[in-house]
């Protein structure tokens, strides 16, 4: 079956594989190649996929939550984001490195809205007088 990772601005896989295991809203589950046909919703987790037969080592991807369309030999993952690793510890490590940097720009965004908070509570003040 093919698998399509797509986000809002790109598709980043689009290949072959025998079985995915991803983190649906009602729990864990598996879609195997003669899987019925369907729509699930994903939360945010760790995508397993395994790529061809012979090869032992599993596909990571850490991903927000997003929706997973089986129709046919065609399996359509969409979700917000997706950050790709070759073990469960790499996956981590990049997630973590990623949440850090995340919360260093909202720390600075919510600075910027503060200010932007105060000088507009200033200003109507102002009007007042």
């Amino acid at each position: 079956m093919r698998l399509k990772i797509m986000l809002p601005y790109k598709t980043i896989l689009d290949k072959d594989v025998l079985k995915i295991t991803a983190p649906g809203v009602e729990g864990v589950f598996q879609i195997l190649p003669n899987h019925v046909d369907g729509t699930w919703s994903l939360k945010a987790g760790i995508l397993v996929i395994n790529i061809v037969p012979d090869d032992e080592i599993d596909r990571y991807y850490a991903i927000s939550q997003g929706v997973i369309v089986k129709e046919g030999d065609v399996v359509y993952l969409t979700c917000f984001q997706a950050i790709k690793g070759d073990s469960l510890e790499n996956v981590a490590d990049t997630v973590r490195k990623d949440l850090e940097v995340m919360d260093e720009r909202e720390r600075k965004a919510q600075e910027v809205l503060i200010k932007l908070e105060v000088d507009t509570v200033r200003r109507f003040m102002e009007l007042d007088k």
